[in-house]
């Protein structure tokens, strides 16, 4: 089998567009398999708060390639992860780019905020001068030329909306960056303005008609806000061929559990009732009693044991408790 980043390319050749939403654990990725996503996100964002409680740029590279590793381990779905600054200088950056690849993510993207960097639309960012910048995506340009020539490298700039920069620079960076040889150019925007995603790509195929584009359909901004919330389809008609839903795993989650832990604060047992009462006539999950089995493939772990152990099957019959009927 050829290597995600490989699969990656594949997918972006043979379609109009990619779409992927946030996740921040092996379970949001076994779900987005089983629903048959093809691709998903490791999220800066998501992978700080979700994982370890906190703002987004306060856990570093180790923390962040561990979750992606977890992630593409887990499930038959291609990652791209958030590379976010690079974690340091040059070198930095290439020790990154080499510690994702060895993960096996299929991209990264890699931004020019100033470390520690925030979430793109959080006040007080701001960005590194442009040598810097340029600094940082040949690094990672290069350590992907030289480790996984495959692995697609989106470069990110942060310059319009930032403290110290403008839409000039953000349009002369995303020039820069693919100049460079990044795979995609993805502007980070301060709110949802589609006006400014047309005037990105206006920009920049001036000088370089061949770009293409990265857009963050963020769900931290209130897309039905707009009259003519654009769909999918019409960004990748504007020149964005992936379409990244950063936030949507996280965002999905935290309804469904307040609900439901509000449920259980004021019914009690009642609550734990209402939720297996979801699960009936489910068109993947049976009884909720089996969901957690399902999920962590207790079939596999059941399989191995009877495979390589003389008194497994046994064990299985003559003990009580959920087990895989041959």
């Amino acid at each position: 089998m050829s290597n995600p980043a490989t699969q990656l390319r594949e997918l972006l050749d043979e379609r109009e567009y990619v779409f992927a939403p946030g996740v921040s654990s092996p379970l949001e990725a076994r779900i987005a398999e089983l629903v048959g996503l093809d691709v998903v996100t490791v999220s800066g964002f998501l992978t700080n708060l979700c994982q370890y409680g906190y703002f987004d740029g306060t856990v570093g590279m180790a923390e962040m390639v561990d979750t992606a590793e977890r992630v593409a381990k887990s499930a038959d779905v291609l990652v791209k992860a958030d590379a976010d600054t690079g974690y340091g200088g040059v070198h930095n950056v290439q020790r990154t780019i080499r510690e994702y690849i060895d993960a096996g993510v299929a991209a990264v993207h890699i931004e020019d905020q100033a470390w520690p960097k925030r979430c793109g639309h959080a006040a007080g960012k701001e960005v590194v001068p442009r040598a810097d910048a340029e600094a940082r995506i040949r690094a990672a340009v290069d350590a992907r030329d030289e480790h996984d020539e495959d692995l697609f490298i989106v470069a990110r700039t942060d310059a319009f909306g930032s403290a110290n920069g403008d839409w000039e620079e953000h349009v002369e960076r995303g020039k820069l960056f693919w100049e460079l040889g990044a795979d995609m150019i993805a502007p980070e925007m301060p709110d949802n303005s589609v006006e400014n995603a047309v005037r990105f790509v206006d920009a920049v195929r001036e000088t370089h008609p061949e770009a293409i584009f990265y857009w963050n359909y963020s769900s931290n901004f209130q897309w039905t806000d707009l009259d003519e919330p654009p769909t999918f389809a019409e960004l990748a008609d504007l020149g964005y061929k992936y379409i990244n839903v950063s936030g949507f795993g996280c965002h999905a989650a935290v309804h469904s559990l307040y609900e439901a832990f509000t449920n259980i604060k004021e019914n009690e047992a009642a609550a734990q009732w209402e939720m297996e009462a979801r699960f009936e006539g489910h068109d993947r999950f049976d009884r909720s009693s089996e969901v957690l089995f399902d999920l962590a493939d207790f079939e596999a772990y059941q399989r191995t044991e009877e495979r390589y152990l003389e008194d497994a099957a046994e064990r299985y019959e003559d003990s009580e408790g959920f087990r895989v009927e041959e």
